[in-house]
């Protein structure tokens, strides 16, 4: 799965909703505004899950380096063009 960066020169703007209510207030609602945070909260079956599927990627990168296949050209070629790529547009 490729990660791509963010582009640096995107611009996030507010909602409609948060437009509004930061127009019409003059005090506590833009308190409130600024005070609102999001927040996340995993289930002890979801963190399990993700550690069984962590353990699991890690056996199969060990696995992969005791194999060699790190090793081969076609590996070595295709992370070298990546950092070049990186280098280059960085």
């Amino acid at each position: 799965m490729a990660i791509s960066p963010i582009d640096p020169t995107t611009k996030f703007t507010a909602t409609k909703e948060i437009e509004k209510k930061m127009d019409a207030s003059q005090g506590s609602d833009m308190q409130t505004v600024q005070n609102t945070s999001d927040k996340v909260e995993l289930s002890p079956e979801a963190k399990k899950l993700h550690e069984a599927q962590t353990q699991s990627k890690l056996s199969e990168i060990l696995g992969k380096i005791e194999n060699g296949f790190y090793n081969s050209d076609e590996v070595i070629s295709s992370v070298a063009s990546s950092l070049v790529k990186v280098i280059r547009n960085g």
